[in-house]
């Protein structure tokens, strides 16, 4: 199993945006960590033709940092 990194950002409206710097155009959105990981798992799987069962994703928490 492969490992990515979701890093999610300070909300916007009602999603924190998501970036998976391993996979380059990997942009994703979630009302929730548990969301998150989610469609951050389906975005590097539909990317990188990985199956989804094979992705793991390591969230990187930047949800309430000063920008």
């Amino acid at each position: 199993m492969k490992a990515y990194t979701a890093i999610v950002g300070p909300k916007d409206g009602e999603w924190f945006p998501v970036e998976v710097p391993e996979v380059p155009g990997v942009f994703t959105q979630g009302r929730d960590l548990a969301e998150v990981e989610e469609m951050a798992r389906e975005a590097v799987s539909l990317m990188t033709d990985i199956p989804i069962a094979e992705v793991a994703i390591r969230i990187e928490d930047h949800r309430y940092q000063a920008a």
